[in-house]
This record gives C-alpha cells, sequence and structure tokens, in this order.
C-alpha cells in the first residue's frame, strides 16, 4: 500500500500539533499510523482532527518548518480499502441500526422495528394487515378491485347510455342520444342478468322531473313502468290516493280544520284554494254559497278523473254534490250541492241536489286541472365532474 504524501506539513519544535496544506488526513490515515516528518524521523499519530489537522507523538522534535515534506505510512497491518468502506458505513448507517436495537430474529425484521413481520409475500401482508384487496388488479372484470368511476360509481358526469336495450351493469345518464328512452332526460340504474337479453332497469327523470319508473325482462319487449309516489299522487279529502298531475284543493283555508290542506307541495290559490306545484298560477274565488270560480288554467282536465267530491276525513261517505261547467277561455264554475235523498216509485234512494252547500271545514273539493306545458329546458351540454 502507497504511502500518503499529499500536500505539505507546518510543524514545530516540541509541539506534537501536525498542520496540513492540501492533505486529505481523514481518509488517508489511521491513529497508530507512522508520521515520518521533515525532520526524517518516525512518530506514531495519536488523533486526527481534520483533512488538516492531527497530532503526533512524541512532540516533534527537528527544526520548526512552515512547508515540509512527510508521509504517512500504516503500520498495523490492516486493508485500507475495506476499513474505508466499513468506517463509510458506519458513518452512515450507524445511528440507524443502534436505533433498530435488538430484533430477536434476524432475519425478519418486525413491524414495531419498520419491518413487515414475515419472511414471504403472504406473511408480510398478513403482518401489515392488509387484506385480499392488496393483491387485487383494478379492473371491472370479475374479482376486480374496482376503482372510481367503474361503472358509473363515485364521479359525477357518468357516460350517456346509447340505447335502453343495452344489459349492461352500470349507472348511466339518459339523453338525446338515448335510443328508445322513456323521458326526455334523467338517470338510470341499468342491471343486466347474468345469462341472456334479460335485465332491470330502475331510471328517474330530470325532464319531466319527478318521474321514476322500472322495468325488467327482456328489454326488447318489457314495458316501462311508472311508479307513483308523493310527487305524482294526490291523496282526497277521504284519504284515498289518485294519480295527479295539476291538482287544485278547493276549501276554506283560513278556518280549515285539517291540518294536511297544505301538505307536500301544496300552497295559497287564495282564499279558497291550495294548489300543488304543477298548478302554480290558479286561484278560486267564491262567488255565493258552494259556487267557486277557478281561473290560471286551460280547464279541466282532459282525460283521466276532473272533479271529486269532498269526503269526510275518516274516509266515509261523501259530504256533497258538485258540479261544473267550463267557459271557452278555461275558467271552472264549480258548485256544491247538499245531497238529498229521494225514495223512488221502486222503494230505492236515489241522491239528488240539495240546498248549495259551502266546503265543509272538515273537507275539500279534489279538482284536477289542464295546466300550459311549460317549455322542456335542453339538457345540460357540459356534466360536471366532482
Amino acid at each position: 500500500m502507497p504511502w500518503y504524501k499529499a500536500g505539505t506539513v507546518s510543524v514545530t519544535q516540541s509541539s506534537n500539533a501536525i498542520i496540513g496544506t492540501n492533505t486529505e488526513f481523514i481518509a488517508n490515515c489511521r491513529v497508530g499510523d507512522a508520521f515520518l516528518g521533515p525532520d526524517g524521523k518516525w512518530y506514531e499519530v495519536t488523533n486526527i482532527a481534520s483533512n488538516t489537522g492531527l497530532s503526533i507523538s512524541p512532540s516533534y522534535q527537528g527544526a520548526t518548518s512552515a512547508a515540509g515534506s512527510y508521509a504517512l505510512t500504516p503500520i498495523q497491518g490492516y486493508q485500507k480499502g475495506l476499513a474505508d468502506q466499513v468506517r463509510d458505513w458506519v458513518n452512515t448507517y450507524g445511528a440507524k441500526m443502534a436505533a433498530l436495537g435488538t430484533t430477536g430474529n434476524y432475519d425478519t425484521l418486525p413491524i414495531a422495528k419498520g419491518g413487515t413481520g414475515g419472511t414471504t409475500q403472504a406473511t408480510a401482508r398478513s403482518g401489515l394487515g392488509l387484506g385480499t384487496a392488496a393483491t387485487a388488479n383494478l379492473g371491472t372484470g370479475s374479482g376486480n378491485a374496482m376503482a372510481v368511476g367503474a361503472f358509473g360509481l363515485g364521479v359525477r358526469g357518468t357516460a350517456t347510455l346509447p340505447n335502453m336495450n343495452t344489459f349492461n351493469t352500470e349507472i348511466a345518464i339518459i339523453a338525446d342520444a338515448t335510443i328508445y328512452r322513456p323521458i326526455n332526460y334523467g338517470t338510470v340504474i341499468n342491471l343486466g342478468y347474468p345469462g341472456g337479453n334479460i335485465g332491470s332497469q330502475l331510471y328517474m327523470g330530470v325532464s319531466p322531473g319527478g318521474v321514476i319508473g322500472f322495468r325488467s325482462g327482456d328489454y326488447s319487449t318489457a314495458a316501462f313502468n311508472t311508479i307513483y309516489h308523493t310527487g305524482n299522487t294526490t291523496r282526497g279529502s277521504g284519504g284515498v290516493l289518485s294519480a295527479a298531475s295539476p291538482i287544485l284543493r278547493i276549501a276554506n283555508v283560513a278556518d280549515s280544520q285539517r291540518q294536511d290542506l297544505d301538505e307536500q307541495t301544496f300552497e295559497s290559490a287564495g282564499a279558497w284554494g291550495m294548489a300543488n306545484n304543477e298548478a302554480r298560477g290558479v286561484s278560486v274565488e267564491r262567488f255565493g254559497v258552494g259556487e267557486y270560480r277557478v281561473t290560471g288554467s286551460l280547464g279541466l282536465a282532459l282525460e283521466g278523473w276532473r272533479i271529486q267530491d269532498p269526503c269526510s276525513p275518516d274516509g266515509g261517505g261523501t259530504l256533497g254534490i258538485t258540479e261544473s261547467e267550463q267557459d271557452a277561455d278555461g275558467t271552472v264554475t264549480i258548485r256544491l250541492f247538499k245531497q238529498r235523498w229521494t225514495l223512488s216509485e221502486d222503494g230505492e234512494m236515489i241522491p239528488g241536489r240539495g240546498a248549495p252547500l259551502d266546503v265543509p271545514l272538515n273537507s275539500w273539493i279534489d279538482v284536477r286541472l289542464e295546466m300550459p306545458q311549460p317549455e322542456t329546458p335542453p339538457p345540460p351540454t357540459t356534466l360536471e365532474t366532482e
């Protein structure tokens, strides 16, 4: 191994301090090495303070020199290269190794010491508390772990369903491009049955709003069915549910004894009426005992039921008999009469019209109207995502 002689040293007679210039003592010298001074004598290296400073023993005996030549040589019989590597490793990792302490098993580093606690992938996953999803690939196939957005889950702005007769399992939107759509646009949950061209669909309308429907079976033949709910039915004065569209309830709003007169979306349509959200703009006026005039609509409904007589709240019989007439401008006049029973020649009781009667305070008259069709808003051209 060659001696180290780079640079020069400054020595002072009777001093043990050696000051180097352009030297690297730390990497090329060890305590116990031999120092050959400018005076030609040998000294022992007792301390290495820095790359430019070390101590010798005994103190320097020669004449003082500011830039003398020197030599350092190992004399302890060690492999300097190996020693350098060990020293570098200790300097880099010694503190970390000391912090690990005793593991108890030098082949397996426990979790408490920053390891996995296992020697195989399976035991490592178990030690770290990882479940079966840790080895599953992302995807939509059987056994895959689903990423956010798979089948339209967890994101806003899912893909448009191109055809309602699509036997996939997904959440999608119904838009202009959707063939065979039952609504203008909205959302659909599509569940394809495993095997065969069958499945189930649940759709909800944005236009028209409030529509909920479903179908199940072979999509090519299965009909779409509408679900009736509080948004598209109304509860009559006797408690019977009926399909709803624009509904008006004629009653004495201020003095009514019915707490459910303004249920759901019903709001005031004047002192003598309550209208649901589809009948907004309608108003009711009382022109005399049992006579009411309805304006703001196109008239009575064109199909289905139109007027339901007031009934007792316990579901009993009717409390009066109504009749109506409609003007060309859509104004509807409704009159309420007491019931009068007449005994026929055959001994039958025949109901008939009696004296005019205001709507009893414990009931109301249900009127189903025809309203101007609101313009269908276009579907959004851009779907925001979150």
